[in-house]
């Protein structure tokens, strides 16, 4: 990304030898620094149906996004994402300006701002064309969107100063858009003070807020995620706010997944990245030839059964045995109570081998996905693509009493085969303000990763390790 001039009243491109500046600043942590992660997510059941008005079911995964913000009185913004090769710097003047030219109302509610108003002034003042869309751009002008729109409500605002770091890989399905989004939405809703400080205790000292302010994070995040992913149905926002395991439907009401079973999953990284706008697109124009051309009821009877296996998951799973004997767990045991039977298992292992092959008839599948799915089919287990197809990752559950031995010979043939794996926890926190500097930016090495560099800089499970 090319640096570019600074002129008279102008933005600021990229900034050199600054982003190390960026990371120390963040390890030796202001007095008015705000430390904020959320999870990734898979979604379990219902990608793509999603969009068209169908029932999902996803929940986060313990794989999360770590945002680290401070105000400095310098007029200068600073955005360090060294994961994805990002240091950007803009003007705070430049953003005011485009504040009082947006807005010359008040503007009372707590809303979003209007994307088709934003955007063009966002893009103008990142220095990007509606051409460019790789994840360093696109990352940029979903932050300006998001600070035009909380200097909007708070013309006093301070420059910020953010960093993020991410143990997930973007662009294969692991919700990382949508951590990023929620992560960056919150911190600066907070430090516009829009919303309170939290108040609700989770998990690891940490704190969430109340189901109020929550909401208006997650609708923030969702308005800049869909500058991401065009079309979205708001899922991977959903779930990276409220965390849990959860079913979702477009236009109703969140609801969370109680007196689960003990839900143990595997996860791949075919490795193959791919673009979720570009598979939706596909979808959608599968839907339009379908409607208007030869078979009208065909695409839609695939989201009718993808429809009926969200639903049906959502019974086998909150099946009342679960909760016979429940102990009291604590949020970072997961949401993961009991232990499930085998009929359960084989019930919910059979609706990810339908629902994949469901995926593959709208035209989202990959050679690569095909061959893991064989792979794991071997033991008897059943993977599904996890968000838009084309590649990205696939989750499978686990056999209850699965052997170490087991899942050390599936690990190894699948590393074999040059994908990563992982085994994250299912469910648990959702966005959370930390009441200390995360250990991800009290990294020593500060320089920023390479452009190419997608591996998620986690620590390895103490059962799976995520690159052998």
């Amino acid at each position: 990304m090319p640096a570019c001039e600074s002129g008279e009243g102008g933005w600021e491109g990229v900034f050199r030898g600054e982003g190390r500046l960026a990371m120390m600043i963040t390890m030796t942590e202001p007095s008015n620094s705000i430390n904020i992660s959320a999870p990734g997510k898979i979604i379990l059941f219902g990608e793509h149906a999603v969009i068209y008005g169908r029932t999902a079911v996803a929940g986060c995964i313990d794989l999360r996004t770590y945002v680290n913000l401070f105000t400095s009185a310098d007029g200068r913004i600073y955005l360090s994402l060294p994961d994805l090769g990002v240091e950007r710097t803009w003007l705070m003047k430049d953003v005011r300006k485009a504040v009082d030219k947006l807005y010359e109302g008040k503007s009372d509610d707590n809303a979003p701002p209007c994307l088709e108003l934003v955007v063009p002034i966002a893009r103008q003042i990142c220095g990007t064309s509606e051409d460019q869309c790789g994840v360093q751009q696109l990352a940029s002008l979903a932050f300006l969107y998001l600070l035009i729109g909380v200097a909007r409500k708070r013309k006093d605002l301070l420059a910020v100063k953010v960093t993020v770091r991410f143990n997930l890989p973007s662009c294969v399905g692991l919700g990382s858009s949508g951590a990023y989004c929620v992560c960056i939405a919150a911190a600066l809703l907070q430090v516009a003070e829009i919303i309170p400080s939290p108040t609700v205790t989770a998990a690891n000292n940490a704190s969430t807020w109340s189901p109020q302010h929550l909401e208006t994070i997650r609708l923030w995040a969702s308005a800049a995620e869909s500058l991401i992913h065009g079309r979205a149905s708001g899922l991977d926002a959903t779930i990276c706010t409220y965390g849990g395991v959860a079913s979702y439907r477009h236009g109703c009401k969140i609801e969370q997944l109680e007196n689960l079973p003990d839900l143990k999953v595997l996860l791949v990284n075919s490795k193959v990245e791919r673009n979720t706008s570009r598979m939706v697109t596909l979808v959608k124009d599968r839907l339009k030839k379908a409607n208007f051309v030869v078979f009208p009821e065909v695409i839609d009877g695939i989201f009718n059964a993808i429809d009926a296996i969200s639903r049906d998951a959502i019974k086998i799973l909150g099946q009342p045995q679960h909760s016979k004997n429940r102990k009291t767990c604590s949020e970072d045991e997961h949401y993961s109570l009991q232990e499930w039977s085998m009929e359960l298992y084989s019930d919910v292992n059979e609706l990810c081998r339908i629902n994949n092959q469901l995926l593959i008839a709208l035209g989202v599948g990959h050679p690569k996905i095909d061959q893991i799915c064989t792979t794991l089919a071997r033991y008897g287990i059943h993977p599904k693509m996890t968000g838009a197809g084309g590649g990205g990752s696939l989750f499978a559950f686990l056999k209850p009493n699965t052997s170490q031995t087991v899942i050390d010979m599936i690990t190894s043939e699948v590393h074999k085969l040059g994908y990563d794996l992982w085994q994250p926890k299912l469910g648990g926190s959702g966005v959370v303000l930390h009441s200390s500097i995360p250990e991800e930016f009290r990294l020593t090495n500060d320089a920023p990763h390479s452009p190419d560099k997608k591996t998620p800089s986690v620590a390895p499970s103490p059962k799976l390790s995520p690159r052998l």
